[in-house]
């Protein structure tokens, strides 16, 4: 006969307390401790949840489309972990307050308050808010990613939701809180944007899991995404190579039959179930990078979404004009029109040698700066912002910026350039001061004209150049090849990353803005200050001055050859100036470079 006073308290035991062992996972644990809508929590619906759920590596990005459940396994493992690892804390960060507060209320807030699993103890009077609530003897911080928040919060776990749409100054803040830790965990999780950046950019230094299926007719192991590839559809003309490229003519004829459309082998192009679980896993495809994990969710990495849904979505997001939207919200994937954005492949094209070459006897020299407390410089030559060939690629410290400038016009004698004029106002006007006005301080604008603007003296003080106009370029000088990238030695890493981190946007009878994606676009406004100090040679004194000094002017249709030599010393040393006799311009002064 059963014992009833141990059956109950192993009841009151049971209520009480969660299932726990020290070889149970933290997904194993969410399932048997937790409820979804009244029920014990499972994978079944969505089982490539279960290894992301049980992953504590310390550097983990994960890649997601929309509609995939993940949010709901980030907050659940994050609870988990508070749960079964006492006197922690853990910061789970959004992008900004209204996304915080919709998250608080709607996802986390009513697990805490009905969820036996982290339901308070009776006797605890701790007051639960929206931005900290207690699980049992752990804490949990949700932030919108303020700075107050960064700043002021320890933590051993952070967890980054939608990183793309975050700050990466405040992401930087928020993971410098886990130094005092033993644990020391930050999991970073996102639909992604654009290529290059943001969680793109996390998941391709990682080991880069996907979740491959094998056919079960061939035995051959794939990726099934939405494409030609792996989708079949009745009526679809052959040579049509992109399903956004279906126009409204052909769904209009009823032609297409977007109701047979089916997930095929790209091998045997027999159909793939992809409810067929037991045929999938997930796989690294570089199982040896061990300090970052990675993991890429696509729309048919679960059977609940099928090429039908992809098409519905497809043809709303066209009619919407955006694409971008389709591509990271129902693919997984980042968005590169490259007409807006230069990609990897368009930046390695325009790469050259990394070492840095001797100077060219008759090519003028420019230098273009970034200012900040890191200064981006890069030296190119060339009497066309258009067409322009970088011969250096370099940085350092601003109180080393007046020097290395000093030593880089001994070597190259600069024509011209541009440096930005903010933050550092007064160390871009010493630059200018010392190179008698050939390096100018470069102020953005939206006007289109390169302009001077003089102080109270009546000098030029600095230039104002149009933005977008100096981006574009860099931007399509890079694309048509007619800009080219030498001497950048060890920084090709920095020059790639920092050419990818702006997007052109196009704004309805307003003029394109370049946006900065990650703040880390250095080396393209130093390229960008270049073509301003070009720009302004042009503008100022034409090209008819610009000619090498070892020339011999008696054949070059001159006249009458060198008139004046005589020496200017500056704090960039000593730079020849000599003059020629023209019918045109008798009196013409030109610097050597």
């Amino acid at each position: 006969m059963a014992n009833q006073f141990l059956m109950d308290l192993y009841s009151t035991a049971e209520g009480r307390y969660n299932k726990d062992s020290k070889d149970m996972t933290h997904g194993d644990w969410m399932c048997a401790n937790t409820s979804l809508n009244k029920r014990p929590f499972s994978f079944e619906r969505y089982p490539f949840q279960k290894q992301i759920a049980d992953d504590m590596h310390p550097s983990l990005d994960c890649i997601k489309p929309s509609q995939v459940g993940l949010t709901e396994i980030q907050i659940r493992k994050a609870l988990a972990i508070l749960s079964r690892t006492p006197n922690t804390s853990l910061i789970y960060t959004m992008p900004n307050e209204r996304m915080f507060k919709r998250i608080s209320k709607a996802r986390i807030q009513p697990l805490i308050n009905f969820d036996k699993a982290f339901r308070q103890e009776s006797g605890d009077k701790t007051k639960q808010s929206m931005d900290l609530m207690r699980i049992g003897t752990s804490f949990l911080y949700v932030t919108g990613s303020a700075e107050a928040d960064a700043t002021s919060i320890n933590a051993d776990f952070v967890f980054n939701d939608e990183i793309d749409l975050t700050d990466p100054s405040m992401l930087s803040l928020f993971n410098s809180r886990l130094q005092g830790s033993d644990h020391r965990v930050n999991q970073r999780f996102s639909t992604p944007t654009y290529e290059g950046v943001g969680v793109d950019r996390g998941y391709r230094r990682s080991d880069q899991h996907e979740y491959v299926i094998k056919c079960r007719c061939c035995n051959h192991y794939q990726i099934p995404v939405f494409s030609r590839a792996f989708v079949e559809v009745d009526g679809l003309p052959d040579d049509l190579e992109k399903f956004e490229d279906i126009s409204d003519n052909l769904i209009d004829s009823g032609q297409l039959d977007i109701q047979s459309a089916r997930v095929v082998c790209e091998k045997c192009r027999k159909p793939l179930n992809l409810a067929d679980y037991e045929n999938r896993e997930w796989v690294a495809k570089y199982p040896s990078r061990v300090l970052n994990r990675g993991y890429r969710i696509r729309t048919f990495s679960t059977h609940r979404l099928d090429p039908q849904y992809c098409f519905a979505q497809l043809f709303d997001y066209k009619s919407n004009d955006n694409l971008k939207g389709f591509y990271n919200t129902v693919k997984g994937e980042p968005y590169n029109n490259e007409d807006q954005k230069l990609s990897l492949s368009q930046i390695k094209l325009a790469m050259g040698s990394p070492a840095i070459p001797e100077p060219r006897q008759g090519e003028p020299h420019f230098i273009g700066i970034d200012m900040g407390v890191t200064c981006y410089i890069v030296v190119g030559c060339g009497t066309d912002p258009r067409k322009m060939r970088i011969i250096l690629a370099t940085y350092c410290h601003i109180d080393q910026l007046r020097g290395l400038v000093n030593k880089l016009d001994e070597q190259y004698h600069f024509v011209g350039g541009g440096l930005d004029r903010y933050p550092y106002t007064p160390t871009s006007n010493d630059i200018r001061n010392g190179s008698l006005g050939r390096i100018m301080p470069v102020h953005y604008t939206k006007s289109k004209e390169v302009a001077e603007e003089k102080n109270a003296l009546g000098e030029v003080d600095y230039i104002k150049v149009n933005r977008t106009d100096m981006l574009d370029h860099v931007a399509t000088g890079i694309r048509n090849l007619t800009w080219s990238i030498e001497g950048y030695t060890s920084n090709q890493d920095k020059i790639e990353s920092h050419l990818q981190d702006m997007i052109r946007e196009e704004v309805e009878e307003e003029q394109a803005v370049w946006v900065k994606l990650s703040g880390k676009d250095h080396f393209f406004h130093a390229m960008a200050y270049l073509a301003a100090g070009v720009s302004y040679k042009i503008i100022k004194d034409g090209l008819e001055g610009w000619v090498n000094v070892n020339t011999d002017f008696s054949n070059a249709g001159h006249g009458g050859g060198i008139l004046l030599g005589q020496q200017d010393n500056d704090i960039f040393g000593t730079t020849d100036l000599i003059g020629y006799s023209s019918s045109n311009n008798p009196t013409k002064i030109i610097r050597r470079y």
